[in-house]
C-alpha cells in the first residue's frame, strides 16, 4: 500500500477544456481587441460587453439651452 493516498492519483484534464490552439487564438483575438481599444476603434464582437457591465449609457436629460456671450 501507498504511502500517502495522493502517490495513486493521477491527473485528468477538465472535460471541456480548451486545446492549445485554441486558447492560442482566444489570446490573439483578445491582443487584437487590446490594441483596437487603445486606439480608440470599438471591437465588433465586444460590442454590448461594456454595457452589460456598466449598464446602458444614459443620454443626459437637457433642461434647457442657454446661450453665452
Amino acid at each position: 500500500m501507498a504511502e500517502n493516498e495522493d502517490d495513486n492519483m493521477i491527473p485528468v484534464p477538465l472535460p471541456g477544456g480548451e486545446s492549445d490552439d485554441e486558447r492560442e487564438r482566444i489570446r490573439k483575438s483578445n491582443d487584437r481587441d487590446q490594441e483596437r481599444e487603445r486606439r480608440g476603434q470599438p471591437a465588433r464582437h465586444n460590442r454590448g460587453y461594456d454595457e452589460a457591465a456598466d449598464g446602458p449609457a444614459r443620454v443626459p436629460d437637457i433642461e434647457r439651452v442657454v446661450e453665452e456671450e
